[in-house]
């Protein structure tokens, strides 16, 4: 199992960049506050929501490639975890052990924040969703500290070779792709 950590950790680093460059994306479209939703899709007309989900919805249906954008988002987050639960198997000592641990612990917490975020719901005793805004980017900020401070202790000096990575990034993305062909509720697209 050790000679996968490494292919694990390249694709571990794919993920979050595509996360934090699809985010940057998203976070061009993001909005708080109610609003009368009045887009494309007819049966939502009329209907209360945030300006997060409305938002949502226009980046899917009106944005060229916004779907696509919102998909390798989620799916690369998903991804993430994923490769983390399966790095854990590999760790042989409680020392390796922790900044893993601390890892999925933050990436999970990103995810179901992230997931509040697009709902626009706020959690009870909280009103608005800047501070979940915020809260989203921090822990993306400490989620990318400790994917480095993981790394370094698991003893990678230096990258592979040039055709290493290559290949390392098309098993990810084909990865990515397969995975969003996967509907709800585990049935093909």
């Amino acid at each position: 199992m050790r000679h996968l950590n490494r292919p694990a950790d390249a694709v571990l680093v794919t993920c979050f960049v595509i996360v934090v460059l699809t985010g940057a994306y998203l976070a061009f479209f993001d909005t708080t506050g109610q609003v009368v939703y009045d887009g494309p899709y007819e049966p939502l007309r009329g209907v209360e929501m945030s300006e997060a989900y409305a938002s949502a919805l226009e980046i899917s249906s009106e944005t060229p490639g916004g779907l696509l954008v919102r998909h390798l988002h989620q799916v690369a987050s998903w991804t993430f975890l994923l490769v983390i639960v399966l790095r854990l198997v590999a760790c042989r000592s409680l020392l390796q052990l922790l900044p893993w641990v601390t890892l999925l612990g933050l990436g999970g917490l990103n995810v179901a924040v992230g997931h509040r975020v697009v709902d626009g719901h706020a959690w009870s005793g909280w009103e608005g969703l800047s501070w979940q805004h915020g809260a989203h980017l921090l822990l993306a900020s400490g989620t990318a500290v400790v994917l480095v401070v993981a790394w370094r202790r698991a003893g990678i000096q230096r990258p592979g070779p040039l055709s290493f990575a290559v290949v390392c990034l098309g098993v990810t993305l084909a990865a990515l792709h397969t995975l969003s062909q996967v509907g709800p509720h585990g049935r093909w697209m």
